[in-house]
């Protein structure tokens, strides 16, 4: 039994550790909602060769919610299964920044789309 005991005051404090000190979630919010524009799918020798591509991107805000300045925030998104990011170079304490990310091509007006991860640095 104290054996027991013992294991669980541990498994409790590595928990709290963790959250305490290695887990970064919550720490950059971030929102964001994706905007597609119709191109054309021209070839100059030929008309229309298919249905019309879009491009879509993702634009959003990105909000330190620590105390502390982070660096290189990188912002990962997935529109229509390929990946794409933004990057914000400096994000003080409390700040809210703008981001738009690279574009990604697309067949379909709606393509799905998801936030895959956010990492950073944090500044000394």
């Amino acid at each position: 039994m104290k054996t027991f005991i013992i294991l669980l005051v541990l498994g409790a404090a590595g928990y709290y550790g963790y959250t305490e000190y290695y887990d970064t979630s919550g720490i950059v919010e971030i929102t964001g909602n994706i905007q597609v524009s119709q191109q054309g799918n021209f070839n100059i020798n030929a008309p229309q060769l298919g249905e019309d591509l879009c491009m879509a991107t993702i634009r959003g805000t990105a909000k330190n919610t620590s105390d502390k300045p982070l660096k290189n925030v990188l912002i990962k998104y997935k529109i229509a299964g390929i990946s794409t990011s933004a990057m914000i170079f400096d994000l003080g304490p409390q700040e809210q920044l703008e981001f738009t990310t690279l574009g990604v091509k697309t067949k379909g007006r709606h393509p799905a789309f998801f936030l895959e991860n956010v990492q950073f640095e944090e500044k000394n």
